[in-house]
């Protein structure tokens, strides 16, 4: 995401990482218990994955993450009226860069003449796992966070759809 708002920065997008929660907490990443152990734990997140967006830090509690949906790693694209334009459930670069350039291309489009009508869409995307990613938060997190994960693959049977 990071390529992503660099490239349409200078079309006139900004774009903010809000840190909500850690969503895999452990030993090494816990839970946040006081707001200052959050922000803590979003400047590790900024140094280690090199975000160089603004990061938001959400109250401690998670009002905004609730009032978005609460979901664990969703995209939100606000126009400047304040109207949302894109809700992902699952941030996904090449999904966001489509939602980009449609907006972009408003303006062209209303230059075209006729008017232009908004509308909702909803579809089911798919997206490439990068497991081993994944597996190395969980690690950067701590052994409690593998050990609750797996813990959690398991009473929920995703451990028997590869068998």
């Amino acid at each position: 995401m990071e390529a992503l708002a660099q490239e349409y920065e200078p079309r006139g997008f900004a774009s903010a990482f809000i840190y909500v929660r850690e969503a895999h907490p452990g030993e090494y990443m816990p839970y946040h218990d006081s707001f200052e152990r959050k922000l803590a734990n979003a400047r590790r997140f900024r140094d280690e994955q090199s975000v160089r967006r603004p990061i938001l830090v959400d109250t401690l509690d998670g009002k905004y993450h609730r009032i978005f949906g609460a979901l664990p790693n969703m995209t939100l694209i606000v126009l400047r009226g304040g109207t949302l334009a894109y809700k992902g459930a699952w941030t996904d670069a090449a999904d966001v860069r489509v939602a980009l350039e449609q907006i972009a291309n408003i303006a062209a489009l209303r230059r075209q003449g006729g008017r232009l009508a908004p509308f909702w869409t909803e579809r089911l995307a798919y997206r490439v796992v990068d497991q081993a990613a994944f597996n190395a938060g969980l690690e950067r997190n701590g052994p409690k966070a593998v050990a609750e994960f797996m813990e959690m693959i398991r009473n929920v049977g995703l451990d028997r759809l590869e068998e």
